[in-house]
């Protein structure tokens, strides 16, 4: 194998396919990153952890043609601190070790036979559409703060994923809180299909993907393949039955309330100063078109906030998480914000009708 390659297209290509590059040395060759080096067709880059893969061609000039699997990290860091020039791989076939050249720069690496390295699985077309990246990355942004990491309980470390006819939906709990949006739009598939993400592969795909395009997505009943911007990214699916989450979403309300969505958020996580140093709880009271925000009294001290709303309804009064409230505040769009409430006892809802979100935050109860 002998190739030359610019040095910021291989740093791009090791970044992305890295994020599915084993943490673990339990099989020391899944540490490393898969290098094809293949005519007319460039550099072929692949990582696996045997449960997330991801795919990535990069152009190179192919002199002769070979693989071979590199320390990832090592591989990585070297060609960050090269400068912006090209780069020249030779491959010693004997040793299974790459040399590389930059300017006045030498490296030898010992690598891997890539025979041993494990083929990213085949997925079946048991389901197949597409999907603009720009719905796909706001849902998986909306739906990621309500996982769970509690691995005793792995369906809610995901995030359920619901392909209709002429709807996509997502849904997340960890059981304090819900996270519900949905999608128009045609799939072209005749039934339902339900599946559950983990919540890795959410993570992994919301930094990935990009605003503009479309990704193709294919479904089966162990995995998921999504193919974007020239990245194929294939997750293992979590097993399991994901709870009936229609059951928990109120269908009423005795009081809604708007409000500013910037200011709120300020208010709050300045009451949270507070309120993070004990329980983080927070008290939210509303009545007469204000929104009063206590932290509960404790050992660290007190806060106050209020903030204006235009409300409808009955007063209201409900003790939450802080920080549950600051994690959807952060991913709305919208400049206000629009709550619903039944009682103290049910869960406040926060709504998004620009994406078709809704938000559940359960009471909890208070530590005075």
């Amino acid at each position: 194998m002998k190739f030359k390659v610019n040095q910021k297209d291989l740093y791009n290509g090791l970044n992305i396919v890295r994020q599915a590059v084993a943490t673990s040395k339990t099989l020391p060759i899944l540490t490393g990153v898969h290098i094809k080096a293949v005519s007319n067709n460039g550099l072929i880059l692949k990582a696996t952890d045997l449960e997330l893969g991801i795919e990535y061609r990069i152009m190179a000039d192919i002199e002769k043609e070979g693989s071979i699997v590199l320390p990832a990290s090592q591989l990585l860091n070297i060609v960050r601190e090269l400068p912006d020039e090209e780069i020249y791989f030779n491959l010693n076939k004997d040793k299974w070790q790459a040399e590389i050249k930059c300017l006045s720069s030498l490296f030898k690496i010992n690598g891997y036979d890539p025979d041993e390295f494990p083929n990213l699985p085949e997925v079946n077309k048991n389901a197949e559409f597409n999907f603009p990246a720009v719905k796909l990355k706001n849902m998986i942004e909306k739906v990621i703060i309500s996982t769970s990491s509690d691995e005793t309980q792995p369906v809610l470390t995901g995030a359920l994923f619901v392909i209709k006819p002429e709807e996509v939906r997502m849904i997340s709990t960890n059981t304090y809180r819900l996270s519900y949006i949905e999608a128009d739009m045609k799939t072209n598939i005749d039934k339902n299909v339900e599946v559950i993400l983990p919540g890795s592969t959410l993570q992994e795909l919301n930094s990935l993907l990009k605003e503009e395009g479309s990704a193709e997505i294919v479904i089966d009943e162990n995995y998921v393949k999504f193919k974007f911007n020239g990245i194929v990214f294939i997750s293992r699916l979590i097993e399991g039955e994901f709870p009936n989450y229609e059951l928990v979403i109120p269908d009423e309300f005795n009081s809604e309330f708007y409000a500013d969505l910037s200011r709120l958020y300020k208010a709050v996580k300045r009451a949270s100063l507070i309120a993070r140093l004990d329980a983080n709880i927070i008290k939210l009271k509303a009545v007469n078109n204000m929104l009063e925000i206590d932290s509960i009294e404790g050992s660290s001290g007190y806060a106050h906030e209020e903030v204006k709303i235009e409300m409808n309804g009955n007063e209201q009064n409900i003790n939450i998480d802080a920080g549950y409230l600051l994690d959807v505040l952060k991913v709305l769009d919208e400049e206000e914000v629009k709550f619903e409430m039944i009682g103290p006892l049910n869960p406040l809802v926060i709504k998004s009708e620009q994406d078709k979100f809704i938000y559940l935050i359960m009471p909890v109860r208070s530590q005075s």
